[in-house]
């Protein structure tokens, strides 16, 4: 691995927090937009979420930081096959979406903890 590797994977973690953060801020304001208009937008989905290149205790940061944000909850890791089971309050028209968001930006800093 060479240097900018590693220095790209250490900015990528501390940059995480604060992208995580947003998150957050974003799922919350967009639940209490929901909350107090008379139609909400909502179109619950159940995906599944392949997480065979992380460790045990990876997978559970990984089902931690989908639960803590809001509109998003960690529903079952099936061991068997190695998938992690989500729901998403407004991802029903694009459940792919959901699966990517995950794939591509929380799976890959889970990763790279050493844990």
């Amino acid at each position: 691995m060479t240097v900018g590797d590693r220095l790209s994977q250490y900015l990528r973690l501390l940059v995480f927090p604060f992208y995580y953060l947003w998150e957050i801020v974003a799922g919350a304001l967009r639940i209490s937009w929901d909350v107090l208009h008379p139609r909400p937008k909502l179109a619950p989905v159940l995906v599944r979420v392949p997480v065979t290149d992380l460790s045990a205790r990876q997978r559970l940061v990984l089902a931690a930081l989908v639960t803590m944000t809001p509109g998003t909850l960690s529903v079952d890791l099936l061991e068997e096959t190695n998938h992690l089971v989500v729901h998403g309050l407004y991802d029903g028209k694009d459940p792919e979406g959901l699966l990517r968001t995950i794939q591509r930006r929380y799976e890959p800093v889970v990763a790279q903890l050493p844990l």
